[in-house]
């Protein structure tokens, strides 16, 4: 031990000494390790860290100014620049998207968004030769280089004429119908804002008969045929569109006007107009196939063009309500003005937005507003869908038989709100109408699954008709097979038929499919009860109740997880009249 203990007594000696001889004071040594501040690099990585934060965590306002302040001390510039562009535009901040997309140039980005913005900005500064190097459609991937070439073709035709943008984009066309479809609608508006209708209705009849349906372009397509005395072609025009696609409230306004014998005046595009739509349509298709907001940016760069593309703003609202950014969203729709045709639609969104924030009486409140301002159709089958969502019923059937009222004076039948109101009708106990509803909506739809399910779940629930209403809901499975709720009540059919084992074969697919409903998650319970399989049974309960039931689906949930469910067991099978219940307390 004493052997060990020397070389460490030596050792402490030297330092002791070394001690007194050297040694810096507490002062000496902080200046020394903190004179120069953080390593160079720290702050740039700092900042860098906050912004990914702020990225992720939907703040794109954060990301945008913390990826700037990173720009000057990252060592990898380019990509931090790229990266504040693209949280600058998401966070709708144009100005500050335009001078990032400038320092990230000068740093020696090629990105993608820098330089559409950097030529977007060109276009609204009118500089041409500067827009040109920037919207070179080479140096796009193919999502980015439809906007490019639409842009440039709206450049073109300003600078050297209609016919030479139309040389331009059919360069571009590649024969395949779905790739073209967009450029040639930029095509027909072209066209047609050089008033060559002729032409502009030949290549907007083409589209139309490919299949291809923007409303953008059906609007002017109509227009066009008003305008030239083809009334009857335009409104069956228009209403196939609604029939097809949905509600437009630009497609709605136009009907409106030209069935109540107002003179049609076809909208001529200005460049800056035509170039915003060049950016507007792409996106309104990318926000179509995504949950997220990242066609925001796309909007931003429209809107900036044209800052009166309302029908952007309304997208651009649903993208950010889509992504949870509801406030941003409720902030957007409320800059589109009562004059606007979309100033209803942006309404009923805003009323949506509240509501999925759970504010529920300012929710109606708007709506009702904004109906009492404008009784307009769309904001009625808004405001009749609020109204179901909240349970209110009996306020949405009011509603809704508001518009079928009115449709059926114009000769118009729309399946979706009988549908709707059918539903709204069996939820308040009035069956029969209920009943009459669902059939014509199903007459008028009839291989449509969801009708073809609720029809047949209503039946078989009632035990009406569960032969048929059996087929009825097997045929909905097979339109939908990837629907839970479809799936669910399959299997819930051939639960209340006394069928366990096949039933739970059935509910057990619909949870796969959609594991994240209460609904199904306690049907699935109940019919492992019934096979003997009681702990899964109370699993699956237990989940049920963690997914957010109404309150009476708690109560009853938690009562079966005590002593079980109560099960309606079908007596008679085969008949158009109700079967008898009898109702049946499993131990």
């Amino acid at each position: 031990m004493m052997n060990m203990l020397r070389p460490l007594c030596a050792l402490s000696a030297i330092l002791l000494v070394g001690s007194c001889v050297s040694a810096p004071s507490q002062d000496a040594l902080s200046e020394a390790l903190f004179a120069n501040g953080r390593p160079a690099d720290a702050r740039a990585y700092g900042d860098f860290l906050v912004a990914r934060f702020a990225a992720m965590t939907n703040d794109p306002e954060t990301a945008a100014e913390y990826y700037a302040a990173a720009i000057d001390t990252a060592p990898e510039k380019s990509g931090i620049a790229e990266r504040a562009v693209f949280a600058a535009l998401l966070a709708g901040d144009y100005r500050a998207g335009v001078e990032l997309s400038q320092r990230a140039s000068q740093v020696g980005s090629t990105a993608t968004l820098v330089r559409l913005t950097l030529g977007v900005d060109a276009l609204v500064r009118g500089k041409d030769s500067e827009a040109a190097k920037y919207l070179d459609e080479t140096e796009y991937g193919p999502f980015n280089r439809v906007i490019a070439r639409g842009l440039s073709a709206w450049r073109i035709a300003e600078d050297q004429g209609a016919d030479a943008a139309e040389d331009y984009l059919s360069r571009g066309l590649t024969g395949d119908a779905d790739l073209d479809s967009a450029t040639l609608y930029m095509m027909g508006l072209l066209q047609m804002a050089d008033r060559h209708d002729a032409a502009a209705l030949a290549t907007f009849d083409a589209l139309w008969d490919s299949g291809a349906r923007l409303a953008v372009g059906v609007h002017a397509h109509a227009q066009l045929l008003a305008a030239a005395g083809q009334k009857a072609r335009a409104v069956e025009i228009l209403e196939t569109f609604r029939d097809e696609i949905g509600q437009n409230a630009a497609i709605d306004g136009l009907r409106s006007d030209i069935l109540a014998g107002k003179r049609i005046r076809p909208t001529r595009l200005s460049t800056r107009e035509g170039a915003a739509l060049a950016v507007y349509v792409p996106a309104a298709a990318l926000m179509l196939q995504t949950d997220d907001d990242l066609s925001g940016v796309y909007f931003v760069l429209a809107l900036a063009l044209d800052p009166d593309l309302h029908v952007a703003r309304s997208l651009w609202g649903q993208s950010l309500d889509n992504a949870g950014r509801r406030q941003e969203a409720i902030s957007i729709l409320s800059r589109i003005p009562e004059s606007s045709e979309f100033y209803a639609t942006a309404r009923g969104q805003m009323a949506w937005a509240l509501r999925r924030e759970g504010r529920n009486q300012e929710s109606l409140a708007i709506a009702a507003e904004a109906l009492a301002h404008a009784p307009d159709r769309g904001l009625k089958i808004q405001l009749a869908d609020l109204y179901r969502s909240l349970d209110r019923y009996g306020e949405a059937e009011r509603l809704l038989s508001e518009i079928i009222d009115a449709d059926a004076k114009a000769s118009r039948q729309d399946w979706r709100i009988i549908y709707a109101r059918g539903s709204a009708r069996e939820q308040t106990g009035r069956w029969p109408e209920a009943e009459a509803d669902l059939k014509m909506a199903l007459a008028l739809q009839p291989t449509n699954a969801s009708i073809l399910n609720y029809l047949g779940y209503a039946y078989i629930d009632r035990g009406l008709n569960y032969g048929a209403a059996l087929d009825m809901i097997r045929r909905a499975v097979e339109l939908e097979p990837h629907s839970g709720y479809i799936v669910d009540s399959l299997g819930w059919a051939h639960y209340r038929m006394g069928r366990y084992d096949l039933a739970t074969r059935f509910l057990e697919r619909a949870v796969e499919l959609s594991p994240g409903v209460s609904l199904l998650n306690d049907h699935l319970g109940d019919a492992y009860w019934q096979v003997g399989r009681k702990i899964e049974a109370r699993f699956q309960w237990q989940r049920a109740l963690k997914l957010d039931p109404s309150e009476s689906d708690r109560v009853r949930i938690e009562a079966k997880m005590v002593s079980g469910p109560d099960i309606a067991v079908l007596t008679q099978a085969e008949s158009d009249a109700p079967a008898p219940l009898a109702v049946a307390r499993q131990p």
